[in-house]
């Protein structure tokens, strides 16, 4: 009489017949544990050990916090130390990029550790370019990379997991793609959006606009945050005063004048991504003859030098100090791989003279007073 082959036997075997055939490749993910269970019908542990018996034999290695995936996990649990760190960013010369690049390699220079820049240009081209080298050369500790249009559809991911799967540590910062899970770095877009929108409520505006950069995951968070706080003072949005551009518009607003100053007639404030964006839309203003914060007032953030030069209010972005935080966590994880790599900055506004208190409406920090 034949012997019954073993349950987990089933799991090992699909495994097996998805490698050969192709549909399963280095560095690509396993469905989850529960996933497994469904499917074929069996219990967590009876999963769990099929798991186990795959990873003994070097076919898939498991990642604490992020899943299975297929590889040689023998081979990455003795990967040497090259003293090297990729760090990938979008731009270089953007007032952003230069201090948190600092912050980034002062600390990675004090551990010790080397820095290989590369820059994207927010290309997902470019950035596939550059996860194919750092693959191919294989001599780097860890990743820290600013994401190439986040809010997109990414055509990369599958190189992430490949180098996830060699257990090399990846941390975003500024921003991250949702579907890698892996940690970031960055300012708390949504409640940073939110109270520069409680900024203007509480100066009296009702009728608020926030325009926002489309392309990436801060543009989507920073409207969540926007929606959280009208919504919170039981205030109308409108379709139309939610202005979302691409990458290309952000940089040059001059091109769609006409497009958003229709979207603001009738209203009082402004979120504006960021205050480069805040900036141009000050000088359409001034060629229309809009008054700034007389007729329209505004809210940027980041706190650039633009800013201060420009009288706006914004909210700061900690920047040399986020890179010194990303550089740290990153370090973190590369001695504990099940260290959470994850930290929001929150900031507190600097109030400058564009934003208006308008007549007959008292805040409640006034009323409190």
């Amino acid at each position: 009489m034949m012997e019954r082959e073993p349950k987990y036997q089933t799991i090992i075997s699909w495994v097996q017949n998805m490698i050969r055939s192709g549909d399963l490749k280095e560095g690509d993910r396993l469905p989850s544990e529960n996933a497994l269970c469904r499917q074929f019908q069996l219990s967590r542990q009876t999963v769990r050990h099929a798991l186990e018996i795959l990873e003994a034999q070097h076919v898939v290695v498991k990642i604490q916090g992020s899943g299975t995936y297929v590889g040689d996990g023998e081979k990455n649990r003795e990967r040497p130390s090259y003293k090297n760190i990729a760090v990938i960013s979008t731009y270089f010369d953007y007032y952003i990029f230069p201090p948190t690049l600092h912050g980034i390699e002062n600390v990675l220079s004090k551990a010790g550790y080397s820095t290989r820049l590369a820059f994207t240009n927010d290309s997902v081209h470019h950035e596939k370019t550059i996860l194919k080298t750092i693959l191919e050369r294989d001599d780097v500790d860890g990743i820290i990379v600013e994401p190439a249009k986040s809010a997109m559809p990414n055509p990369n991911l599958d190189l992430y997991r490949q180098l996830r799967s060699r257990n090399i540590p990846i941390l975003f910062f500024n921003a991250s793609y949702p579907e890698p899970g892996m940690p970031c770095v960055r300012i708390d877009d949504v409640l940073i959006a939110e109270k520069a929108t409680d900024l203007l409520i509480e100066a009296g505006h009702t009728k608020i606009a926030a325009i926002l950069n489309a392309e990436d995951g801060q543009g989507h968070l920073r409207y969540t945050g926007y929606l959280k706080s009208m919504w919170k003072h039981h205030l109308k949005t409108d379709a139309r005063r939610t202005i979302l551009l691409d990458s290309d518009m952000i940089g040059n607003l001059k091109t769609i004048e006409d497009y958003v100053l229709s979207c603001l007639e009738g209203v009082t404030g402004v979120l504006c991504y960021n205050d480069e964006l805040a900036s141009q839309l000050l000088d359409l203003l001034e060629e229309k003859g809009v008054k700034v914060p007389e007729d329209l007032s505004i809210v940027g953030i980041d706190d650039a030098n633009i800013a201060q030069i420009r009288d706006l209010s914004s909210f700061p972005h900690p920047k040399e100090e986020l890179g010194r935080k990303a550089a740290e966590n990153l370090l973190h994880m590369i001695e504990d791989p099940s260290f959470d790599g994850n930290y929001l900055f929150d900031a507190q506004p600097v109030l400058r003279g564009s934003v208006k208190q308008l007549e007959g409406y008292e805040s409640e920090q006034q009323k409190v007073i």
